[in-house]
């Protein structure tokens, strides 16, 4: 199912993975991997979500 997914959305077998589960559990995705921005599901870099304090 994975790689059926990655397969249509563009992604290699292991970002479509990411992208599989991501999308399953309703996640965003944390990446520096700009491949997943041609998804439906948004991409963020760490620095997005890390605190600094």
């Amino acid at each position: 199912m994975a790689a059926e997914l990655a397969f249509k959305v563009g992604l290699d077998f292991d970002d479509g993975l990411h992208y599989y589960y991501a999308k399953k559990m309703g996640l965003k995705l944390i990446s520096f991997d700009k491949d997943f921005d041609k998804t439906d599901i948004e991409r963020l870099e760490p620095h997005d979500v890390l605190r600094t304090s």
